[in-house]
């Protein structure tokens, strides 16, 4: 699986929950934002996120910066190396290939730290 970040129609949260649960997937719908950039950082799981409302920004290694509008959904594997930019209050459906109550912490593993073996 490589990095997707697809610009879609507006999705409601239970469609996106419903998507999810066909995918095999551990979902959970939450808000969050960010008051400062987050460090580069990867996780241990696989991700499907849904952009239900509000907006967020996220960047690459490589400087790239996505602006996610509702609809946006992003694909990702394990491992893959981001950082969420400051973005105001947003609401997510985050499905998970692990769930959450096995996610190791801190679940935003340092860009430094090799993936396990």
């Amino acid at each position: 699986m490589e990095f997707e970040f697809t610009q879609g129609d507006p999705i409601t949260e239970q469609e996106a929950l419903a998507e999810a649960e066909k995918m095999g997937l551990h979902a959970v719908a939450y808000d969050t934002e960010h008051t400062e950039d987050t460090e580069v950082h990867w996780h241990e799981f696989n991700v499907n996120i849904w952009l239900i409302s509000g907006e967020a920004n996220f960047a690459t290694p490589d400087g790239t910066v996505y602006e996610a509008k509702p609809g946006c959904r992003l694909t990702a594997p394990a491992g893959w190396l981001h950082q969420e930019l400051v973005s105001s209050t947003h609401r997510l459906v985050v499905g998970t290939n692990i769930p959450a109550a096995e996610w190791t912490q801190p679940i935003n593993k340092p860009a430094i730290t090799a993936l396990p073996a």
